[in-house]
């Protein structure tokens, strides 16, 4: 037991999705939909056995996965064990916080009357409770806080503010990070992030000075800290971002799934909202958007736009996936594909008519089909994938990259589901994809080392060669090797 304890701690410490745990094979981490094996032997049967035993207590194998909780100190981790051709497949994830156990109420004496049931209209909805979580009792004296920090990284047309105890203000510009001579007190800022955040940390949104943020507060090892996005006001187009042109052909599907993927800060969100003010632009029809938080808010032209906010309007993607479908949506804006109960709804929503539009932390179209299919069980694989196989529409990957005289620039991969890829993916053989994307310019597949080799003088060859998947690629598009 001992031994798996540490391997959950790896995956933690990691920030991995997930850790796969097989008979006679090296523990492999799920991770931004990549795979990654650990450096140490292969498993030990047995170990997994002893492992699996108490969690099972009893329970057979034979009709299928089971899942489990494995409780260690204050984490919860979901746990799927299932039985394959060579032992105990086991596949850990992402813990969560233990919740806290309920305090018993002291015996009432006999005769003595219960207290009359709270009225509805007074018991807290769901805005309000949201309000309470999200906002907290101390979010104004947060932006009162916060207010000439936030004015300084407007000025200078930062991306994100971050404000750490002891360490005072920075700004993350064209994604470089740079200090600004702005106080604050640390006193303040450890009595409101610590409200909001209670030990832990807080997804909130809120307006300093004009400019609306969104905010994470959190506590750490030094401390507390905040980390604010800015978000602007109005929609950028497709041609601002710097997406190519055949990107708003996807406003024009009817149904189906599109995915964007890429790092974390890549501008997936605002790519999302790009393309419902084209639609709106272009068509009428019924949007219905699922955010964390709300980002832009739409000036709806021919559409109806519907806005819905995770924990004010909804309290989880799935669920508002699940009430959207009873909503008469045309097309579905969905924050991001964080789960399982999530990207299943995601699934049937694509298939059921529906144009549903989302964001997936991947590196790759390849990641991204992984990531899918790794949420669900190794049986339900075979049919996940061709469930998305019949539903996917198309991937595109961004990349925002650093430019040599400041400034950033977009690199993208289009990856439109032909046939062809539509059968790679049903099979599984996404060692093919790349070949398919190479060979399929004809079909308005974009290559991201095609991206790449536009951006020759305005990125350094560095920045340009770690993003690249195949620098023989780049190398023959930039007209030199690649080194």
């Amino acid at each position: 037991m001992p031994a798996i304890v540490s391997l959950l701690r790896v995956m933690t410490l990691r920030d991995a999705d997930a850790i796969v745990l097989e008979p006679g094979r090296i523990p492999q981490l799920r991770r931004r939909g990549n795979v990654e094996a650990l450096a140490m032997p292969a498993l030990d049967p047995q170990l997994l056995a002893d492992f699996a035993r108490p969690l099972l207590d009893g329970q057979s194998l034979s009709s299928g996965p089971v899942m489990v909780t494995f409780r260690h100190e204050d984490a919860t981790y979901p746990v799927t064990v299932e039985e394959t051709a060579s032992g105990l497949r086991i596949v850990v994830r992402k813990p969560s916080l233990k919740k806290p156990e309920k305090k018993e109420l002291p015996p009432r004496s006999q005769g003595a009357e219960s207290p009359p049931p709270e009225p509805i209209s007074s018991r807290p909805s769901l805005g309000d409770l949201s309000a309470s979580r999200r906002l907290g009792g101390n979010s104004g004296s947060l932006a009162a806080l916060l207010g000439d920090a936030v004015r300084v990284a407007a000025g200078r047309g930062a991306s994100d503010l971050f404000v750490s105890t002891g360490r005072g203000a920075s700004i993350k510009r064209d994604g470089r990070l740079e200090a600004i001579d702005v106080a604050v007190d640390d006193e303040q800022l450890a009595a409101c992030v610590g409200e909001l955040a209670r030990g832990g940390s807080v997804d909130l949104s809120m307006e300093c000075g004009g400019v609306r943020l969104r905010v994470n507060a959190f506590v750490h090892m030094g401390g507390c800290a905040v980390a604010a996005r800015l978000i602007k006001e109005s929609v950028p187009g497709l041609g601002e971002l710097g997406l190519p042109d055949e990107i708003a052909s996807l406003v024009e599907l009817r149904d189906g799934l599109v995915v964007v993927c890429g790092p974390t800060g890549s501008g997936k969100s605002t790519t999302l909202a790009a393309l419902v003010d084209l639609l709106d632009q272009r068509r009428a029809a019924h949007v219905i958007t699922l955010e964390d938080p709300i980002e832009y808010r739409f000036a709806a032209r021919q559409s109806l736009i519907h806005q819905r906010e995770l924990g004010t309007h909804v309290a989880s993607f799935a669920d508002g996936l699940r009430a959207a479908l009873r909503e008469a949506p045309d097309v579905i804006l969905l924050g991001e594909l964080r789960d399982r109960e999530t990207i299943s709804a995601a699934l049937t929503a694509a298939e059921t008519g529906h144009l549903v539009l989302a964001t997936l932390h991947a590196a790759s179209a390849v990641g991204a089909i992984d990531r899918i299919v790794d949420a669900f069980p190794e049986s339900q694989a075979r049919q996940t994938r061709s469930q998305l196989a019949g539903c996917l529409r198309a991937i595109v990957t961004q990349y925002l990259l650093p430019k040599r005289n400041g400034g950033r620039a977009l690199a993208v991969e289009l990856v439109p589901v032909t046939a062809a890829v539509a059968n790679i993916v049903r099979k599984g053989e996404l060692q093919t994809l790349s070949t398919a994307i190479q060979s399929g310019r004809d079909a308005g597949m974009i290559p991201l080392e095609r991206s790449l080799a536009r951006l020759e003088g305005v990125v350094a060859p560095q920045v340009i060669r770690r993003v690249a998947a195949d620098h023989d690629l780049l190398g023959s598009l930039t007209g030199r090797a690649a080194r």
